[in-house]
């Protein structure tokens, strides 16, 4: 009896089968892998303590490029731009502690370790203090008693100067650091100065505009929300937003144009300009009666749900004044072009503090770049990301064996002779 044999799929059909089904499955688990790892975060750039750390460590290796990008060595790069620092102005002494404060990294690297070690010594931790007290000694003699003249107390100044030798063979009172301040409670802090102006002066200039002078528009727009809408902590946000929005400069800053179209967002111009001039056409200026009207205008006119998003960014723009300078925060928030980069330089500000002052006058087109978002890989996400890797190894594998059997296709095949005779009856 004749079996007939059974005719098995094809390679090409299992192949098929097998690529197709990976590679619908792939996008998939791809997307649920990256909702896992930023979907429940709130945004991106959280300042979480592993961010922090490695945005340190990114701003630290931009400090090293910056030493290593001249003909010089590291330290003599690093002492004249403490020394061009300082023959500035005093309020440029943000931009020398910042200097200072990155002087492990620019250092050359027998003395940035030494330096390590020396801070090590007397700190545990992330200390300012201790690393500017420690950076000073590796000045010019000049350079030294040109910061210390100006910026530390007398026995701060001896331990800061001297040797670790002689700080230890020194007499406890005077080798005994002057005791630093105690910090600043985080609910006193204030940006001190206020740049959105007064009711009076808001009145004014609606008044202005409702007789169709010419004012500037976003600039009464800002004020009006600051003095108005917002709380305290937003109001001196706001404070640090007016001045980039009123920049004059031939190039374009990025964050007066983002803040003007979100200003647009939040306030209805046209509704705005029709109330004011309904109510305050025949005015000629302050009055508490068109104090009310203007107040009673915003209040009318402004989205609440997207002033709480304008208001909560008023607040990082404070943030970054208190973390840096209030003249640092305007210079790093200019470059900021959207939500995402403005998230980048608060965190940018909380890690480095002053290092983020120096980062910004030295390397400021890089320095939003240094900002880093770490993801805690949980066991779901490992496991996520093994069948994504599985996948992708299948897709792989599939491919490299077809193709490998695309060459083998169309070699003869020896068969015997025994097989190729026909049957004949006996």
């Amino acid at each position: 009896m004749n079996r007939r044999r059974k005719r098995r799929l094809p390679f090409a059909a299992y192949a098929a089968l097998m690529f197709n089904g990976a590679l619908c499955a792939s996008p998939f688990m791809a997307a649920h892998l990256v909702s896992s790892a930023y979907g429940e975060r709130p945004t991106a750039f959280e300042p979480t303590p592993e961010a922090l750390a490695a945005t340190r460590q990114a701003m630290e290796e931009r400090f090293q490029q910056i030493a290593a990008g001249k003909e010089a060595e590291p330290t003599e790069v690093w002492a004249s731009l403490v020394g061009e620092s300082l023959q500035k102005q005093e309020k440029e002494l943000p931009l020398v502690r910042g200097l200072l404060l990155g002087a492990p990294a620019m250092l050359n690297e027998p003395e940035g370790q030494a330096l390590r070690a020396r801070i090590e010594k007397v700190a545990k931790g992330p200390n300012d203090e201790a690393v500017l007290l420690a950076a000073v000694s590796y000045l010019p003699g000049d350079l030294q008693e040109a910061y210390l003249n100006i910026n530390q107390p007398g026995v701060t100044r001896f331990n800061a100067s001297a040797t670790p030798e002689a700080v230890a063979t020194a007499a406890p009172a005077a080798a005994a650091p002057a005791p630093a301040a105690a910090p600043e409670p985080a609910a006193e802090r204030r940006v001190e100065i206020n740049r959105v102006g007064s009711l009076k002066g808001l009145t004014d200039t609606a008044v202005e505009w409702a007789n169709d002078d010419t004012i500037e528009l976003h600039a009464f727009l800002l004020s009006g929300i600051a003095l108005i809408m917002a709380d305290a902590e937003a109001r001196e946000g706001a404070s640090v937003a007016m001045p980039a929005l009123r920049a004059r400069t031939q190039a374009p800053v990025p964050f007066k144009a983002y803040l003007t179209r979100r200003i647009e967002d939040v306030v209805s111009v046209e509704a705005m300009h029709r109330l004011l001039a309904a109510e305050l056409h025949y005015e000629t200026g302050y009055t508490p009666d068109a104090t009310a009207v203007v107040e009673s205008a915003f209040r009318a006119t402004v989205d609440t749900e997207k002033l709480k998003v304008l208001l909560d960014e008023f607040k990082i723009l404070r943030e970054i004044a208190l973390d840096t300078s209030f003249e640092a925060a305007i210079a790093i928030v200019g470059r900021v072009e959207n939500a995402v980069d403005l998230r980048a330089a608060r965190l940018v500000a909380e890690a480095g503090g002053e290092r983020a002052i120096a980062l910004e006058h030295f390397d400021g087109e890089n320095l939003l770049e240094t900002a880093r978002t770490v993801i805690p890989w949980t066991n779901a996400l490992r496991l996520q990301a093994a069948g994504l890797a599985a996948c992708l190894a299948l897709l792989a594998f599939v491919a490299l064996t077809t193709f490998w059997k695309s060459f083998r296709l169309n070699r003869p095949v020896k068969k015997s002779a025994v097989y190729l005779m026909e049957e004949t009856p006996a």
